[in-house]
């Protein structure tokens, strides 16, 4: 996988998984239990791709070592890390019932 179509594959999976994060009513859930202190909640997510996995032999191949590579101890499993995100809600900022990056 090349490093374009690497970022395009990272890009949509953060925009994907920020909707579900936005649309899952997590806010209402707060409010009706009365814990809207800034970063009442903070979501934390890992994405991993594991390059064992891919079902294309020279895609493993192509994959340049880089920093994204993750060395699990006990697991031999190669894997980039796609992303690490925290979303806080509400947004300790700007007050936003949606959340935001913290």
């Amino acid at each position: 996988m090349n490093p374009e179509t690497l970022q395009q594959l990272q890009d949509e999976i953060q925009q994907k998984l920020l909707e579900s994060v936005n649309n899952a009513g997590l806010y209402t859930v707060l409010e009706k239990y009365g814990v809207l202190e800034d970063r009442a909640l903070r979501v934390q997510w890992q994405c991993n791709l594991d390059l064992n996995k891919i079902k294309s032999a020279d895609a493993v191949e192509q994959q340049q070592p880089n920093e994204l590579l993750v060395a699990n101890q006990g697991d031999p499993t190669e894997r980039i890390v796609l992303m690490q995100k925290s979303w806080c809600i509400p947004c300790p900022s700007t007050g936003s019932p949606l959340g935001c990056n913290c």
